[in-house]
């Protein structure tokens, strides 16, 4: 017995590692997607995701499929839907070049899953814009005083990652730090990000029910971030 218990724990592992690893591939697609439909191939986020996508091991065919594809959609523009599943809210935004068919699509996939579409205004005032910033740590010496500054400039909250640092800023006061950082002449990335002000915990088997929605949302070409507002 301990021989198949021995057996059964490698295989659990394996397919714990293999989900994971299925999740990175999926997430890097979805940002090679993107960014080839927003800067084309020729910017410094296409170089910089690719590189990503080679140190996964994605295979240089399943790139290339991608971009041959997001490329095909290039001519995109800003969509944005909301909607419900039980209690929880749902902001959606997309890129697509036919809203007739990307409207369509979410609407069966809310459907199916026992969620709704909602008029556009109802639900995005539960939901806050935000900036999140990214700087390399080789910019500064020291983080301390950095962090302080970054307070100054108008910084909500600061993470200390491995090689950089990250913070959030609200949307208004974008141009603020934007200037700020550039008058210091740092380099940064920056997205901008819609944050739930009150997440929802509900139960178990409807929360599954929901992350299996928006993992269909997530995986769905035309949409390019989807946000909630349930507590994982």
């Amino acid at each position: 017995m301990s021989g198949h218990n021995k057996w059964a724990n490698i295989q659990h592992r394996k397919q714990n590692q293999d989900i994971k690893k299925s999740k990175k591939f999926s997430k890097i697609l979805r940002e090679i997607n993107s960014i080839v439909k927003k800067f084309g191939t020729n910017s410094s986020y296409f170089k910089k995701i690719i590189c990503n996508a080679k140190l996964l091991n994605i295979p240089k065919n399943t790139i290339e499929r991608i971009i041959k594809k997001s490329l095909s959609k290039k001519n995109c523009k800003h969509l944005y839907l909301e909607g419900k599943i039980y209690e929880i809210y749902i902001y959606m935004e997309c890129m697509t070049n036919n809203n007739s068919r990307t409207i369509s699509s979410i609407r069966i996939f809310f459907n199916k899953n026992g969620g709704k579409l909602c008029n556009n205004g109802s639900i995005s005032h539960f939901f806050k814009k935000k900036i999140i910033f990214s700087i390399k740590k080789e910019f500064f010496s020291s983080i301390k005083d950095f962090e302080l500054m970054l307070i100054d400039f108008g910084a909500k909250d600061i993470f200390n990652k491995k090689e950089r640092i990250d913070f959030i800023t609200n949307f208004e006061h974008f141009g603020k730090m934007k200037d700020s950082l550039e008058k210091f002449k740092l380099k940064y990335d920056f997205k901008s990000v819609r944050i739930p002000k009150h997440l929802i915990d509900i139960k178990k088997e409807k929360k599954k029910k929901v992350m299996d929605l928006i993992e269909i949302l997530k995986n769905y070409d035309d949409i390019e971030n989807v946000y909630s507002n349930l507590m994982i």
